[in-house]
């Protein structure tokens, strides 16, 4: 019979294990939320590993990141004429599973995952979405000052940004992803002032470092994102 300490110390040790993150980067970006995790690992603010970091493309600069360090990556790319994108989420599902990954988070990956990619990861999944999405799909978000936050669904970095370009402030959602894109339980929304001056580029990149502290805040509490998957 096991006793109460002894599952206590197994609950405990299992609560102590570090969380496995998958990164999904592409050749669209520089890898700075990779190296945001990377970071927040190396400081110990998240209790985490990377397992490996996958691209779906070769020529990702964010495999010069991890290039000194000891952590797996792997080029996946769709390819139309090979294979088929059914296939294709198969693969990248298997190859999460593989490496025991338990959360995996997309980092500018620029493939639209299928439906066989939900069917065989055993994880879940998350992104930013350079929009805020609201708590329910027929709601809206609205900023500090009241006023309607744009949801940006459907729409590519830049077009979305510039979608702020006026307003009082801009934002991002960390989300789960899910089949449908640019929707799923929110983890987290980051909002930053915007300025008259403000160009796409410089509010683009204050952005962005919003959203790394945002990801840095929900990889502290793995169970809360586990927790907003079950809501699926």
């Amino acid at each position: 019979m096991v006793s109460v300490e002894n599952f206590r110390h197994k609950e405990q040790e299992e609560k102590a294990k570090p969380v496995q993150l998958a990164v999904l980067i592409s050749n669209k970006g520089t890898g700075t939320n990779l190296q945001a995790v990377i970071d927040a690992i190396e400081d110990r603010s998240i209790n985490a590993s990377i397992a490996i970091v996958v691209s779906d493309k070769p020529d990702a600069k964010g495999f010069e990141r991890v290039k000194n360090r000891n952590i797996p990556k792997g080029v996946i790319s769709f390819n139309r004429s090979t294979q088929t994108r059914k296939a294709y989420g198969a693969d990248l599902g298997i190859t999460l599973n593989r490496y025991g990954t338990q959360i995996a988070i997309l980092a500018g990956f620029s493939t639209v995952l299928p439906h066989s990619y939900f069917e065989t990861f055993n994880g879940i999944t998350i992104n930013i979405h350079p929009g805020l999405l609201p708590d329910k799909e027929d709601g809206q978000y609205l900023f500090p000052d009241g006023s309607p936050a744009p949801w940006n669904k459907g729409l590519m970095t830049n077009d979305a940004v510039k979608n702020f370009i006026g307003l009082k402030y801009a934002g991002s959602t960390w989300h789960i992803v899910t089949e449908e894109a640019d929707t799923g339980p929110v983890l987290q929304r980051v909002v930053v002032e915007t300025q008259p001056e403000d160009t796409v580029e410089t509010l683009y990149s204050r952005l962005k470092r919003a959203e790394h502290k945002g990801l840095i805040e929900i990889l502290k509490n793995p169970q809360r994102i586990m927790n907003s998957a079950s809501q699926l």
